[in-house]
């Protein structure tokens, strides 16, 4: 792709250029297309030196070519599984890229160039005219369109006369011919798409054949030929059975960490949504930021907890120190014994990892195998905490477990309503539901109650079932109102302190506190 100063078919509007809005772009894509409308606003571009009016100003150009998308061909949009980098998400990952090692620098899937553009800001422009110039810059996109107005952004930015230094590579990423360069780091915002066919000329690895998924093949492509990357994507890899390929490459390939981040209250993809198919403001992915040095002798990332921020707090939240300070310092490797990486909170981790090793029996163990009287109805959506009901409740998707004995009965229904069910949840899923095999998979140190902490939970058991019928709350959802029950959080906090002590912890409740939290701040500065 050669950047070219000669006329083009863009003066027949350039009048028209000096006072563009929004309405004229949005005709012009219908009228013209868009690779024609984009061929003729890049040309503009160089011809003006990037003095251009405030409507189509470079700072503009991601959001643009996306409503450009949205108005061509929504339906494109989606399948591409293209989604836009926010200005402080871009400069955090920047500056995890910047502390990476690696001589070139590559921006795979690099869009209309959000990502890369943050980086060489953050550098400084003589630092970032050095690596243009040297040959050290690299762009890797399919859509030939969103290159272009990648590479015109650096051009005008860092200078014309060394536009021809960058490498724009137009191509299938996972195409076996497309190597990356020897000793890269990589900024990667990959495609958030299915693989509907997985082609001949890719490597056929397990993890696309297991996963089917275009980001966890860019991952490992990346991770198999970088020095280091910095990739957002979104959680899903994490803890998604058909990952767990993915998750053992990435353990053999070197070491990092991973922060991931829920979309409730707040998203990390906070812009607007252009020709999607609703009318939400936010984005609905869970996003997981992910930093990879290769390494052969260590191994493992560090993984923080599910982070949950008010859309306030998003300025103090994207902070690399903030973020790092997050991070238990132990190292995950994925095997077969360890298949998931655990998002466990720092000040939790003993408590974590006592319970899962104390504990002799899962739910699983304790159920019965044939209906009785003795029911837990649970509701298996959860948003901030999970609830266990004697009854069943009016709403259209639950979880019903029958037990043979008071005893058992009893344990399970306080733990349901204690935070331990819901942080299990949180460690390993944490999406709208709660899958009914990792609510079978739940720790209990069944094997640790004495009779007075029977007599406890059977008690306790009474005081909750008393209270069903009045702290029933009820929203609704596709028309119809669900129901739920929210009790008094006296008791959660009554049987967490319970269940600490029984795994050997004489420590405050309140420290549990953290994991139904809805904001980041109160809990963490």
């Amino acid at each position: 792709m050669k950047i070219d100063k000669a006329a083009s078919d863009y003066t027949e509007i350039k009048e028209r250029l000096n006072n563009y809005r929004l309405d004229d772009y949005i005709e012009d894509i219908e009228k013209l297309g868009l690779e024609r409308t984009w061929n003729i606003i890049c040309q503009y571009a160089i011809n003006s030196e990037g003095v251009l009016p405030g409507f189509i100003s470079i700072k503009n150009y991601s959001e643009l070519y996306e409503i450009g998308l949205a108005t061509q061909d929504k339906l494109l949009k989606k399948k591409r599984g293209q989604y836009y980098t926010p200005d402080d998400v871009a400069s955090v990952m920047s500056e995890w890229l910047y502390k990476c090692k690696g001589t070139a620098v590559c921006d795979v899937a690099c869009g209309t160039g959000k990502l890369i553009l943050a980086y060489l800001e953050l550098i400084g422009y003589d630092k970032a005219r050095e690596l243009i110039s040297s040959g050290n810059l690299y762009l890797y996109d399919c859509d030939s369109v969103a290159l272009k107005v990648c590479k015109t952004m650096i051009s005008i930015v860092y200078g014309l006369d060394i536009a021809d230094s960058i490498h724009d590579i137009l191509c299938d990423f996972l195409d076996k011919s497309v190597v990356l360069p020897a000793d890269c780091k990589v900024i990667s915002n990959p495609p958030y798409a299915q693989i509907d066919e997985v082609q001949d000329y890719w490597e056929h690895t397990n993890i696309i054949l297991d996963s089917k998924e275009y980001y966890s093949a860019f991952m490992e492509k990346i991770f198999r030929q970088s020095a280091s990357a910095v990739v957002i994507t979104p959680f899903s890899f994490m803890s998604g059975t058909k990952f767990y390929s993915l998750r053992k490459s990435m353990s053999s390939f070197g070491h990092g960490f991973i922060v991931s981040f829920d979309n409730v209250p707040g998203s990390i993809f906070n812009g607007r949504k252009h020709g999607i198919f609703n009318t939400n403001t936010t984005n609905a992915v869970r996003a997981a930021i992910t930093v990879f040095n290769s390494d052969s002798e260590v191994v493992g990332y560090q993984v923080s907890p599910l982070i949950r921020f008010k859309n306030a707090e998003r300025k103090t939240l994207l902070n690399c120190k903030i973020l790092e300070s997050l991070l238990p310092n132990k190292l995950q490797v994925i095997n077969e014994k360890n298949t998931r990486f655990e998002k466990v909170q720092k000040e939790l981790v003993d408590i974590f990892y006592t319970w899962r090793q104390e504990s002799k029996y899962k739910i699983k163990d304790l159920l019965s195998k044939t209906e009785t009287e003795l029911a837990i109805n649970m509701p298996n959506t959860c948003r901030y905490f999970t609830t266990a009901s004697s009854r069943k409740l009016n709403r259209t998707g639950s979880i019903t477990m029958y037990f043979t004995d008071q005893d058992t009965y009893s344990f399970v229904y306080c733990v349901i309503n204690s935070s331990f069910a819901y942080w299990w949840w949180r460690v390993y899923d944490g999406g709208f539901t709660y899958p009914i095999g990792l609510l079978m998979e739940i720790p209990l140190p069944y094997n640790l109650l004495s009779q007075d902490d029977k007599k406890f939970f059977k008690e306790m058991f009474k005081k909750l079932q008393g209270e069903e019928e009045n702290c029933i709350v009820k929203k609704m959802n596709a028309g119809a109102a669900q129901e739920n029950i929210k009790f008094p959080e006296k008791y959660r906090k009554a049987i967490n302190k319970r269940l600490l002590a029984i795994l050997g912890f004489s420590i405050d409740e309140s420290v549990l506190d953290q994991i139904h939290a809805n904001s980041f701040l109160k809990q963490h500065i």
